[in-house]
């Protein structure tokens, strides 16, 4: 029997966030288990991760083909056959896995299947605990599914101070969030990553230092197809090839696990500067972020990441939206128009005193008590289990 349930579906940052607080759990001799939803998702539950994995086999392929304009395949996006995989095998499959636990952690209360998952433990008068997995932001009108927050019962473990607005703006109910900060980022250390990064631009052969290009499937969060996001980095390298070529800046591009490389290096040799564009494989995002003179990006999290890094921050317009998250609005991101994508990176590349300051506010406003994030996302399980709610 276990005390505690973490779920999971991201063998990368959602393992990473949650193996911390297990390990502190543990110290604390509170029983835990982990359950991997990876193979769902079309990728591997790591060997050594000690997680129980519920589906045995990947049943999803994870690259999409040049026709496939989302960023799933056909099959996995009609609701009756998520039901019919819910209903008929993972629902029961995860019941009786879970069936201990006295308190369930999750990364996501409001996408397939954890949505599913929370109705069916509440249900079962389980208590869950929403593990913050990203940053979180209004989604564009084209959205209508739940919102992130809004199912979990016990408790919402908060980034920062940011995201507690976030989730208040939501109705949850404020007593129910905790700002607890983000376990994988507690033992970042970036000095170390340094020659992690140069190995990196060694191995590619990429001899000056980059701006690194951390592209995210915005597709799947309801800007446009995927499709949509290649023709704007197609867009991006164009308008920004002059001013790189000029400084001899490369471009390093470095890819979400639910997207295809080769679609980037299909759009890199097509443009005005194929030499210039270097695509990484497979990796954690630190390393490059450590060999990056500047980073750029969407509506990612890796954005708050590379602050932290002490990086220049550029966001790419996406063309009939606003800038998603408040990088650019809270000053610490460079605005990067499609109209004007020189101009964007020269002011990304100058010193600027100001911005450097909102960058430090902004990641206090969204990483708190950096350190001792697990501590503190631990200590709200073991109030759940002794009472069944955070505070």
């Amino acid at each position: 029997m276990s005390d505690v349930a973490f779920v999971f579906s991201n063998p990368g940052h959602h393992l990473e966030m949650m193996a911390p607080v297990v390990e502190e759990l543990t110290r604390r001799r509170v029983r835990c288990t982990m359950v991997s939803l990876a193979e769902l998702r079309g990728f591997k539950t790591p060997r050594d991760s000690g997680a129980r994995r519920a589906i045995p086999l990947n049943v999803r392929r994870r690259k999409a083909g040049p026709a496939d304009r989302g960023n799933e395949p056909s099959v996995w996006r009609g609701s009756l056959a998520q039901k019919l995989v819910w209903n008929l095998g993972l629902g029961p499959r995860l019941r009786w896995m879970l069936r201990r636990a006295r308190v369930i952690v999750v990364p996501n209360d409001a996408v397939y299947p954890y949505f599913e998952l929370v109705d069916q433990l509440h249900q079962g008068r389980a208590r869950t605990v929403l593990m913050q997995e990203g940053i979180r932001f209004q989604p564009p009108p084209s959205y209508t599914g739940p919102r992130y927050g809004s199912a979990v019962s016990a408790a919402v473990c908060a980034w920062g101070e940011g995201s507690k607005d976030f989730f208040v703006a939501g109705n949850v109910p404020e007593r129910r969030i905790v700002v607890t900060g983000a376990p994988r980022l507690d033992t970042l250390d970036v000095a170390a990553w340094r020659e992690r990064g140069a190995e990196l631009l060694r191995k590619l052969g990429v001899r000056a230092r980059p701006i690194a290009f951390m592209s995210n499937p915005i597709e799947i969060q309801g800007y446009g197809t995927r499709d949509d996001k290649l023709d704007l980095f197609a867009r991006f390298l164009a308008g920004a090839a002059d001013e790189l070529r000029a400084q001899g800046i490369p471009i390093l591009v470095k890819n979400h696990m639910h997207e295809d490389p080769d679609d980037y290096r299909r759009v890199g040799a097509a443009s005005p500067i194929p030499e210039l564009v270097t695509v990484v494989g497979p990796g954690p995002a630190f390393a490059p972020l450590a060999a990056a003179r500047a980073a750029i990006v969407l509506t990612s999290t890796v954005g708050l990441e590379a602050l932290t890094f002490g990086l220049p921050l550029g966001v790419l317009e996406i063309p009939g939206h606003d800038f998603a998250f408040e990088y650019v609005q809270r000053g610490a991101g460079v605005p990067i128009r499609i109209a004007s994508v020189a101009a964007g990176v020269r002011q990304l590349l100058e010193q600027d005193a100001a911005r450097i300051a909102a960058g430090n506010a902004f990641v206090e406003r969204h990483l708190h008590d950096r350190g001792r994030a697990r501590h503190n996302v631990a200590d709200v399980i073991e109030r759940v289990l002794a009472n069944g709610a955070a505070a």
